[in-house]
């Protein structure tokens, strides 16, 4: 029989004769049966056919998918470019996460802040990593621990990287595009980040001068060669010099290699163990090293006492008094210790009803701070309360937070560990912007 090309609607129709005759016995009209034969060749110009038009679909999809994957990236570039160039004009410059959305006043530190500090990160990984969407660049902490554990399954911008990240030590230095999650979780955990403070990314110097308004000049009227009053010294050299920082974190291999939503799990006791260590150092740092030099003990920062038997709003009234008396701008933020807080919130009138903050205090954001001492005074009982304009505060990191797999260690029970490491010193370039309350009480 010659080929046959069979419409659809012929071949439902032979199938409904069949079906009355198998019912009827009568051989109705038309077609009984219906048969289609074709050769090897048809079938392989047939198959050609389809792999050619597949083909031409794909390449138009892939062709339509990458401009749309390049546009979105180029989104991103472009949106973390715009953060980081932002962080550079303090003038015009929002501050993303801080206190408000309000352009920053001309005593803000420069930096990063907020998302601004993610995206600086994020820009510079994406540019190492061929794109937002290239394969060195969607991986978590979690993926590259399990990598250099030498884990199954991980991704190929996990071996990428781990095939250039070998240390001495024979551990693995987690590259830039793990960096920006672990920011983006402390600053939300950091009270001092939170209320304002920036990030100042140093590059290879170990060291670097930061000036610091030390007194306001004072203008004075002047008649006509009359000499010209000179006012105190205005400014004063700050050197930040980096410290290092490091957390030690065991992990179970099997916990790491089971548990569902690891990545989430690291990045969030990096991120809050790292904010502690920056809230207590940027607020109380010893200054002997390798500790950084806190605000509580920075030349010109102002201390007043607590007034009555527990910390009330009178206090916090007191400083924001003595920040106006100083020409110190006006607070935004107090960071005190969880129990105050909770202490100052807990104030009754007379009646027993909650006393409402001043309405002076409106602007005052109240923050809470594990790295808040409680244990000083006499008794061991006092704490601090730290009120202030802190966007006046800059944490200068020379490096990458540096996170590193230790090679398993005998007689561990399995378990892994790894450092984070950072290095850090913190700075305050107009220090009469705070004003620390001693003797807390709650």
């Amino acid at each position: 029989m010659g080929k046959q090309i069979i419409a659809a609607s012929a071949v439902r129709n032979a199938i409904a004769a069949q079906a009355a005759f198998a019912k009827t016995g009568a051989t109705p009209r038309g077609a009984f049966a219906v048969r289609a034969q074709a050769g090897m060749g048809d079938i392989n110009s047939l198959i050609q056919g389809i792999n050619a038009s597949f083909s031409e679909f794909k390449a138009k999809n892939n062709e339509r998918v990458d401009g749309i994957a390049a546009d979105v990236e180029a989104i991103m570039a472009g949106m973390d470019k715009m953060a980081v160039q932002m962080a550079g004009g303090v003038g015009n410059t929002k501050a993303m996460g801080a206190d408000t959305d309000e352009a920053q006043p001309v005593h803000a530190s420069t930096g990063l802040r907020g998302s601004q500090i993610g995206a600086f990160y994020r820009q510079r990984a994406q540019a190492s990593a061929g794109g937002a969407f290239g394969p060195r660049a969607n991986f978590g902490i979690a993926d590259f621990i399990r990598g250099a554990a030498g884990m199954s399954g991980v991704s190929e911008g996990v071996r990428a990287a781990l095939s250039e990240g070998v240390g001495t030590d024979g551990g693995y230095a987690v590259p830039d595009v793990v960096m920006p999650t672990i920011l983006d979780a402390m600053v939300s955990a950091s009270a001092v980040l939170a209320a304002g403070a920036s990030i100042l990314p140093l590059g290879a110097a170990k060291s670097v001068t930061i000036p610091a308004v030390d007194q306001l000049p004072k203008p004075a009227w002047r008649n006509e060669n009359d000499p010209l009053a000179t006012g105190g010294p205005t400014f004063r050299p700050v050197t930040a010099t980096p410290r290092s920082l490091a957390i030690v974190v065991p992990i179970s291999r099997e916990l790491l290699a089971d548990a569902v939503d690891m990545d989430r799990a690291v990045r969030q006791a990096l991120a809050q163990a790292f904010a502690k260590a920056f809230d207590r150092a940027a607020l109380v740092g010893s200054g002997t090293a390798p500790e950084p030099l806190g605000l509580y003990g920075m030349t010109n920062v102002q201390k007043i006492k607590q007034t009555g038997s527990a910390f009330a709003y009178a206090d916090m009234l007191a400083a924001y008094q003595a920040q106006l008396d100083a020409d110190a701008p006006a607070p935004t933020s107090i960071i005190m210790a969880p129990r105050t807080l909770t202490g100052l919130a807990g104030l009754v009138d007379t009646l027993g009803q909650p006393l409402n903050a001043p309405a002076l205090l409106d602007g005052v954001v109240r923050r809470p701070s594990t790295g808040v001492p409680t244990n000083l005074g006499d008794g061991a009982n006092e704490s601090l309360a730290f009120i202030g304009s802190f966007n006046t505060v800059q944490f200068v990191m020379r490096e990458n937070f540096n996170v590193r797999l230790l090679p398993e260690l005998p007689g561990s029970n399995g378990q892994l560990a790894f450092i984070a490491h950072a290095r850090f010193d913190v700075v305050a370039n107009y220090p009469q912007a705070i004003t620390v309350i001693e003797g807390v009480k709650s």
